[in-house]
């Protein structure tokens, strides 16, 4: 079997701002060099056969500090497929410029990213920032669900066996998601940090962990005690 380890990039600095971030980019804060080291620990006895991770800085670099703490350490090769969705006009803005005509569709004040899953789930948020969005740039749920099913039939044609570490991002990770199991409800972000892991053999998908955190918290508990 093939195991597909989705890695979530660490809390960047633009997370912190509330800042759009897309194919754009923010280095990770120090607590999301620390989420990465954690889940590297905790994942720590993984024999990783190969690693990608998308393009973007903060996710090369949540790779490699992850590797970093792995007892057979491997190179991280960066592939495009992987990269976060592009938010076109959006990018490098403000959540509030890009969110808030949500809001007051919804009639509410607002409150960040986290607070519009009370209305709406994760798919639904992309689909409708598509729509705001007049650049014409706005990459959206279709072109990038087929972007990332492209990049992992091109590994499983390379890899059919082994366990491979992908570092990406969360809206990444919710598309793809909502491809392969759709019952799984895409009601929050995954976390800065865990792991979603998913099998391929025969053709087929199997969800074997779904935004697991346990990874890091194991690594968080190993730095607390030292």
């Amino acid at each position: 079997m093939l195991k597909l380890y989705f890695l979530r990039h660490g809390q960047t600095e633009y997370n912190v701002m509330m800042h759009v971030q897309g194919w754009n980019d923010s280095p990770l804060t120090e607590l999301g060099i620390y989420q990465a080291k954690c889940a590297g620990y905790g994942a720590r006895n993984i024999v990783f056969t190969h690693a990608y991770s998308g393009d973007c800085g903060r996710q090369i670099e949540t790779a490699k500090t992850f590797m970093s703490q792995n007892l057979h350490p491997i190179e991280i090769i960066p592939d495009m497929h992987f990269r976060e969705m592009s938010y076109g006009g959006f990018e490098n803005g403000s959540y509030q410029d890009m969110l808030g005509k949500l809001y007051e569709d919804v009639g509410a004040e607002f409150d960040g990213y986290d607070g519009l899953y009370r209305y709406y789930d994760a798919i639904q948020i992309g689909a409708k920032i598509e729509e705001n969005d007049k650049s014409g740039k706005f990459e959206g749920n279709e072109k990038a669900t087929k972007r990332i099913l492209e990049g992992i039939s091109i590994l499983a044609q390379k890899h059919p066996n082994g366990d491979i570490l992908i570092s990406t991002s969360s809206y990444i990770i919710a598309l793809l998601i909502h491809h392969l199991f759709p019952e799984i409800p895409q009601d929050s972000l995954v976390g800065n940090g865990s792991l979603t892991i998913i099998g391929y053999e025969n053709e087929k998908f199997e969800m074997l962990s779904y935004n697991d955190l346990s990874y890091r918290q194991e690594g968080e508990k190993h730095f607390r005690n030292e």
